[in-house]
């Protein structure tokens, strides 16, 4: 029914980067590929628990549902990407100033020049500017190990839990939580779906970049970096590989809808203490 009413109203169907929180001094964010929604929930829940404030709401990803498309969208630099003369294979945009593959180093570039420090592994930075750092693993999982990412999701969660105490602990002020795409996860495989090879540019799992003025049967969509370039998508829950357990690039709420939190530390209860006088006791 969510694809039939996409194909409907394709309009209606809306991920805008301007969907995203502005981000102010004292903030980081922090990016967890493959998030979905309900391990968003998660981590509320576990976040709630360790005493934190959380605001929660969601977004639509951009189409198609993969990482070198969405990540981008749910970044403080989205204005200066584009997929403008791009003809979509590996659904990667590119430097709107460059024209140049958005690769991860030119995706750091432009970040650093929008003034955003660059945070990897346990690093904390200056809690005083704005910052961008990535954990977890919960895509990387999916796509290895299938079924048995289930096994994963509460370290996954944890590990979250643990970054996001740290950064608080070191003096951020806000922990803005985003992700890029949900995904299916069916224990055995996706039912299998047919599509010609010779119809698309390149062929992930669950969707496909169509070559110019190709024909196909399947539901069709714009890309979101350049309209002009149509995506074929899955229907239903399928997979044109066979035996894919876990997967994302098409048209449903697990991959396309999103959660994204906002986490600050509880404020301390009472006055601030103040040492008022010191008396040497000779101890």
């Amino acid at each position: 029914r969510f694809q039939d009413r996409v194909r409907e109203a394709p309009a209606a169907y809306s991920a805008a980067p301007s969907a995203l929180r502005e981000v102010g001094p004292g903030t980081c964010i922090v990016f967890a590929d493959g998030l979905r929604l309900d391990l968003g929930k998660r981590l509320l829940a576990a976040l709630e628990t360790a005493g934190f404030l959380v605001e929660e709401s969601w977004r639509w990803v951009p189409l198609p549902p993969v990482t070198p498309t969405a990540k981008p969208a749910a970044s403080p630099v989205a204005d200066l990407v584009t997929g403008e003369g791009a003809d979509g294979e590996q659904f990667q945009p590119s430097v709107r100033a460059t024209g140049q593959p958005l690769t991860i180093d030119r995706f750091r570039k432009l970040l650093a020049d929008r003034g955003f420090q660059d945070l990897r592994g346990d690093d904390t930075g200056d809690p005083t500017g704005r910052a961008w750092t990535e954990h977890g693993e919960i895509d990387q999982r999916g796509h290895e190990e299938g079924w048995k990412l289930a096994r994963r999701v509460g370290e996954e969660v944890a590990g979250l839990v643990d970054r996001i105490r740290g950064l608080l602990d070191a003096g951020w002020r806000e922990i803005h939580v985003v992700t890029d795409h949900g995904w299916l996860l069916v224990p055995g495989g996706l039912p299998k779906v047919d599509m010609p090879q010779y119809l698309v540019e390149s062929r992930w799992t669950r969707c496909g970049t169509l070559k110019p003025g190709a024909k196909i049967d399947l539901q069709t969509a714009p890309w979101h970096w350049n309209p002009e370039v149509l995506i074929a998508l899955a229907p239903g829950i399928g997979s044109f590989r066979a035996g894919t357990e876990y997967s994302h690039g098409s048209l449903s709420l697990q991959e396309c809808v999103v959660p994204s939190l906002v986490v600050r530390a509880p404020q301390p209860r009472g006055p601030a203490a103040t040492v008022e006088s010191v008396q040497w006791r000779g101890l």
